[in-house]
């Protein structure tokens, strides 16, 4: 009895629940069908069909209050939307707008300041950086582009030639013109000058970047001079001199000049950044990561470069970079007209013809893969695309490239300290044998030559030591030897080890003269000279 009294309101709480669930889903239904059905509903859960009807009625109401009040706020989440991406867009435009009246403004400062002698730049930079809040070396950089332009309106983007050009005759035109300024009395250097101008104007799909250096053994000999010429007959060539590494990289990064550097005597030795970033200036796609303003940037070097100096400092990674021109002076009875540094119809022309060249021809250079013998590998990046434009102008260019590249490149490849240790070594042993004992092998060496008696200017042979530090990297050591027939084993260098030999044929392996590998003949036939029996009694 108890259980049942206990049972009874969860009965009717259950009856209660599947009664509004009822109505829920009768409200759902069509006006027609929810009548329809409302009589055989209310029989089922015993309620009276006209309440069954208001409560119905209700949901429906109520349902539909809820549908509008959603729709209205969805309506107000759409208009806050509205009104706050119409804020955003006033924010944007002002700002653009703020940047463009301050950026019109610097410019206007820089025009400015490009007008006042160089020595109140700095001073105004300066001041100027402090007003807007800016990074000077940033400004700095900006403010090159204007002294250019102010100086001699080169920057400025030039309007291709309107008729297709011959490219023989623009290389022409081009020799000629520097001709005319310039006394240049090398060949190979006047045809190696002319190709570069081209590839400077093609370098977007360059992969190297050949440096072209101007040096000559004192001054007033051209090089300046020539330096002008080419500033006029390239992209947006820019004369520079004193350079630091920060305003180089963000130059270059934002203007893409042809880069001239004159005047540059011992200036890489007095900043070693700039050697740094002038070597992955060679190769497109190195890149110069800094800092600014908390920012991380990446600042690209790679643009056409001219490097011109008489007493001219480049370390050797830097010198295989380059094609080196070695100018000489002027004879009384050679005349060139005076250089103004004034740019002309004549420049222009050339500008706008070499643009024309660079538009109708790029896409065809971009693939060239010329033929160029007898050059090492770097020499060859170097000349590429030189000879391939060489090829495609065709008539004397193609013959007058690839001399001009084995000439000068053959210059170029002067070959290290070490190797030339090495091949002297290998001739010591041609000469005495298959054993070079390490306490003999610096007067033999100061025997061959007087780089080795008069080792670095220290008017002193080279010693033991200094030679094993110089042949270690070609893998070649000093260890204990037993060699005719000594009773106490000295150290030295054996002929007959795979080491030796190895660095001969790969290091050595055009050199003329001597063998790779020493041979039981010669070895020998120097166990009989006098000297070897005389140091050997000594050395006992």
């Amino acid at each position: 009895m108890k259980d049942k009294v206990i049972e009874f309101p969860k009965l009717a709480e259950e009856r209660a629940r599947k009664l509004r669930a009822e109505v829920e889903r009768l409200s759902r239904l069509p006006p027609v069908e929810w009548m329809f059905y409302l009589p055989d509903v209310a029989t089922k859960h015993a309620v009276d069909a006209g309440e069954l009807k208001k409560m119905v009625e209700a949901t429906i109401a109520a349902t539909e209050k809820q549908r509008r009040e959603d729709k209205a706020e969805h309506r107000e989440v759409v208009r806050l939307d509205e009104r706050a991406r119409r804020e955003t867009r006033r924010v944007d435009t002002e700002r653009e707008k703020k940047e463009k009246e301050k950026r019109r403004e610097r410019e206007k400062e820089l025009r400015a300041i490009a007008k006042l002698p160089r020595l109140a730049h700095a001073a105004s930079l300066s001041k100027l950086a402090e007003r807007l809040g800016e990074d000077v070396d940033a400004l700095r950089t900006q403010l090159e582009f204007f002294v250019s332009a102010e100086d001699d309106g080169v920057i400025a983007e030039v309007e291709p030639w309107p008729e297709p050009v011959a490219l023989a005759e623009l290389l022409d035109e081009a020799l000629a013109m520097i001709s005319r300024y310039v006394v240049i009395h090398d060949e190979s250097a006047r045809i190696a000058i002319v190709l570069w101008v081209a590839l400077a104007w093609v370098h977007e799909i360059a992969v190297h970047s050949p440096i072209l250096e101007f040096t000559s053994a004192d001054a007033g000999e051209g090089k300046s001079t020539l330096c002008g010429v080419l500033s006029h007959i390239t992209p947006r060539g820019d004369v520079s001199t004193e350079l630091t590494g920060p305003a180089l990289y963000r130059f270059v990064d934002q203007v893409k000049p042809t880069l001239i550097i004159d005047d540059a005597d011992r200036l890489l030795s007095r900043r070693p950044d700039l050697v740094h970033i002038v070597n992955a200036g060679w190769t497109r796609g190195v890149k110069i990561r800094r800092q600014v303003n908390g920012v991380t940037r990446w600042f690209d070097p790679f643009c056409p470069k001219i490097i011109s100096g008489k007493d001219l400092y480049l370390p050797s990674a830097t010198k295989t970079r380059c094609i080196t021109v070695k100018l000489l002076p002027k004879l009384k009875s050679e005349e060139v007209v005076d250089f103004d540094y004034v740019d002309d119809e004549n420049f222009v022309t050339l500008r706008r013809k070499f643009a024309r060249f660079a538009a109708d021809s790029a896409v065809a250079l971009r693939d060239a893969r010329p033929e160029i013998a007898d050059l090492n590998n770097r020499a060859k990046m170097n000349w590429r695309l030189q000879v391939a434009i060489a090829d495609l102008a065709g008539e004397k260019w193609p013959e007058a490239a690839r001399v001009a590249a084995s000439t000068i490149g053959r210059d170029r490849e002067e070959p290290s300290e070490g190797k030339r240790l090495l091949a002297a070594v290998r001739l010591l042993f041609v000469r005495h044998g298959r054993w070079l004992l390490s306490n003999e092998i610096g007067g033999r060496l100061a025997e061959l030559d007087d780089e080795w008696a008069n080792f670095r200017g220290k008017s002193r042979a080279i010693n033991k030591w200094e030679v094993a530090v110089l042949l270690k990297p070609y893998g070649i050591e000093p260890s204990v030897i037993h060699a005719r027939g000594r009773e106490v084993a000295d150290r030295g260098y054996d002929g007959e080890k795979p080491p030796v030999a190895k660095a001969f044929r790969y290091y050595l392996p055009d050199l003329p003269g001597g063998r790779t590998h020493v041979s039981h003949e010669s070895t020998k036939k120097s166990k009989s000279k006098p000297r070897r029996k005389s140091t050997t009694r000594k050395k006992k």
